[in-house]
């Protein structure tokens, strides 16, 4: 029995243990530089999609204040639209009931003129609009002739400017 024999085992089996367990280190650490590696690249993506997706709510957020702004303008307007609606009802339902009474006092307008008319033309007709003077004597001499008629054509001219203005009713 070799007294170093028992100490060459010891150290050839310290160096065995050691082998086995540099080998096992040397693939854990493989093993961890492969997952580190993994994480790092997972990682740079994932930074990506979220700088992506920081980008697109950023876009997302101005779109939505300028939605915003636009609601609240075209709030504003149907508002005014409203408004202006009611305004131009009042303003219509105002000028409904004048047209109504102007056309009621046309109707009566009408009727009176049309009456006129008629006193008119039955006044020329049945008397003919003649003057006598009471005396013969102031009608004679130079620049008159005969009884004096009056002027029967500017008959006419009056129940034919009436007659205009009922046209002008209908």
């Amino acid at each position: 029995a070799d007294p170093f024999g028992k100490v060459k085992d010891l150290i050839q089996k310290l160096i065995e243990r050691l082998l086995a367990e540099s080998t096992a280190e040397a693939t854990k650490k493989g093993f961890c530089d492969t997952e580190v590696k993994k994480a790092e690249e997972e990682r740079a993506f994932r930074l990506a999609d979220v700088q992506k997706l920081m980008v697109e709510l950023d876009a997302l957020n101005i779109k939505k204040d300028e939605l915003s702004s636009e609601i609240e303008v075209l709030t504003n307007e149907v508002a005014q639209s409203r408004d202006d609606l009611n305004k131009t009802t009042v303003q219509r339902e105002e000028d409904r009931t004048q047209n109504l009474e102007t056309m009621k006092d046309s109707k009566v307008g009408l009727a009176a003129v049309k009456e006129a008319i008629a006193i008119l033309k039955a006044f020329y007709k049945k008397n003919a609009f003649l003057q006598f003077s009471p005396i013969d004597e102031d009608t004679q001499g130079a620049g008159f002739k005969g009884a004096y008629a009056g002027k029967q054509e500017r008959s006419h001219g009056v129940i034919g400017m009436l007659e205009v203005i009922a046209s002008d009713f209908d």
